[in-house]
């Protein structure tokens, strides 16, 4: 604030100008001392809520945004940031924070969360007995690792002699309702820790009213076969109409299907329990046919269900698996059974049917990563899907949503969905940023959108996909499209790996090896590098050949090559969708 000068012939005396020039000065200073204190207190340590998040698909990121909403109906100061954004030695000076991390896969720490974690568990990491932290996990059951990731990091926090403000919450599946109950109990607790302004304030993201609780109804407008007659697949591509819904998506983003169990896997089952179908199992409204049909997992068996089947039934072989604790003989022993496979062990054990339902798991939605772009598509939703179906038992076995999708949505019917945002998984802000995208079979759903986006958006950056299944005259898909985009200039190289057409089979990691001087020249230019599609194996080849290539072509040791890629994930230029 400027003190205004009295002009020459201002109506005012000599006493009544030094007055008003004292009450301004004096003004002037309240209002400096008090900026001075508001950035004091924002730029304080110990007057910030550190909400931290370490995400693989969005939920956890989703969680930490609804933590800093409550955090400011209490007038506290709070920064949110992905754990990929953190540089360990602020994070060395946050003196309250809570950390809201899912697990990925078995027991690992999502994509943005690795580097961090190295970090923390550093030998150099100097201890931290000035901060206060919560952490808030997520995870499945279903898994030997339950929530591992958010386990690792309240014990690294505890070792460095951080306190523990509030007990960590490990969060199931059905998260929701659980963490909103931890997140109320948590804010509160640094309330008296904390410089706060008047509570009340309200937040002003956007939310939208679809979510796993409340999806919305949408109509299968396309079910379309993408792969050809002779093909050892069946991959289709689906559209779902959202133009009277009011969501919105961006390419990267992920939809989420709320399926409906085969009707013939559920009359099996309940035959095989020897009950009426309309019976109402004890707590329950609805009739145990409903409940198989659109409540529970009746496919994939899970941990609890496979402890209570091998207590109930004298099978040796279950018992050897599941006593001996081998993951790897366990997975192996349940490999393409469901639930009836395994009630069938002893085809006369009788169930009793409220214990059964208890040790099932909730049926849960299933994730796909969108296959258009918004700017093309703002009326619909696509997905690229492989339809799952094997014989086990002199039985057929069906995907869940794939075959539900492909098999049992008609007209009359409306697919239940809700977006994701993966804000992680994005084209350049750049639009003269290259691209480099490695995503066979149907991980070439999210990078069909990107193509899409640059192409509407004019970007002039180049791109560059690889892309492979089991043979080109059956598994090409999007074939068309792709052709189209390199005619057009869109799509700068595209490279194909067809993994039967040859006696020796080829994938699309052996097509990065045959260009690597020329990725890496990319990589040099600021190219982002992009992976979608299978964890367990395409992923880990591509990554082992990647740096393999930064190794060979930057002339670097192997620890160098790792710093390379440690850097790319650093500036959020490697990223993976993977699955």
């Amino acid at each position: 604030m400027k003190l205004p000068k009295f002009p020459v012939d201002a109506p005012f005396s000599a006493d009544q100008k030094s007055w008003l020039s004292g009450f301004l000065a004096g003004v002037k200073a309240v209002q400096t001392s008090t900026l001075e204190d508001s950035k004091q207190s924002k730029d304080n340590p110990d007057n910030v809520l550190n909400i931290l998040f370490g995400t693989q698909t969005g939920n956890a990121e989703g969680l930490a945004l609804e933590t800093a909403d409550v955090a400011k109906t209490y007038g506290l100061d709070t920064k949110v940031q992905g754990l990929d954004e953190v540089d360990i030695k602020d994070f060395q000076n946050m003196k309250n924070v809570i950390v809201s991390i899912a697990t990925y896969g078995e027991g690992e720490m999502p994509d943005n969360a690795e580097l961090f974690w190295k970090d923390l568990v550093s030998p150099e990491m100097p201890k931290l007995p000035e901060m206060r932290f919560g952490v808030l996990a997520l995870g499945d059951t279903g898994y030997d690792e339950f929530c591992q990731a958010g386990k690792l990091i309240d014990m690294r926090l505890e070792q460095l002699g951080a306190s523990r403000i509030i007990s960590r919450q490990d969060c199931d599946v059905d998260y929701e309702d659980i963490a909103a109950s931890w997140i109320s109990d948590a804010v509160p607790k640094l309330t008296n820790n904390l410089s706060h302004s008047d509570p009340g304030e309200k937040s002003t993201r956007v939310r939208s009213e679809w979510n796993r609780k409340n999806p919305f109804p949408a109509r299968l407008s396309l079910n379309k076969l993408l792969s050809k007659n002779g093909s050892g697949k069946e991959i289709r591509h689906y559209e779902v109409d959202i133009s009277d819904s009011g969501i919105e998506y961006s390419a990267g983003d992920v939809i989420n299907v709320l399926p409906v169990n085969n009707s013939t896997l559920v009359s099996l089952i309940i035959e095989r329990l020897d009950i009426d179908p309309s019976h109402i199992p004890n707590g329950k409204e609805q009739s145990l046919e409903v409940l198989l049909t659109s409540y529970y997992e009746i496919s994939t068996p899970g941990k609890k269900l496979v402890t209570y089947l091998e207590e109930k039934l004298n099978n040796e072989s279950l018992s050897k698996v599941v006593k001996n604790s081998d993951k790897q003989a366990l997975s192996d022993y349940l490999w393409g059974k469901d639930i009836l496979d395994l009630l069938n062990i002893d085809p006369d054990f009788h169930f009793d049917v409220d214990e059964f339902l208890s040790n099932l798991k909730p049926l849960q939605h299933r994730a796909y990563s969108i296959s258009s772009s918004p700017k093309k598509y703002p009326d619909s939703v696509h997905m690229t899907i492989s339809s799952v179906r094997w014989l086990t038992n002199n039985r057929d076995h069906l995907g869940v949503c794939s075959t539900y999708l492909a098999d049992r949505v008609n007209d009359d019917q409306k697919v239940k969905i809700f977006m994701s945002p993966n804000k992680a998984f994005r084209i350049p802000e750049n639009h003269e940023t290259p691209m480099i995208m490695v995503g066979p079979g149907t991980g070439i759903a999210p990078f069909r959108a990107f193509l899409d986006e640059r192409e509407i958006i004019g970007a002039s950056g180049q791109n560059w996909l690889f892309f492979g299944d089991q043979t080109r005259e059956f598994d090409f898909i999007y074939e068309n499209e792709f052709s189209e985009k390199l005619k057009k200039g869109i799509l700068t190289k595209l490279d194909l790996a067809f993994s039967r057409d040859q006696d020796e089979k080829i994938y699309v990691q052996d097509r990065m090896l045959e260009s690597s001087a020329e990725l890496f020249r990319w990589l040099e230019k600021g190219a982002y590098f992009y992976v979608c599609g299978d964890a367990l194996r395409m992923a880990k080849d591509v990554d082992a050949t990647l740096r393999k290539i930064i190794e060979m072509e930057g002339n670097m040791t192997s620890e160098k090559a790792d710093a390379y890629v440690n850097n790319l994930k650093k500036e959020k230029r490697y990223l993976r969708d993977v699955y």
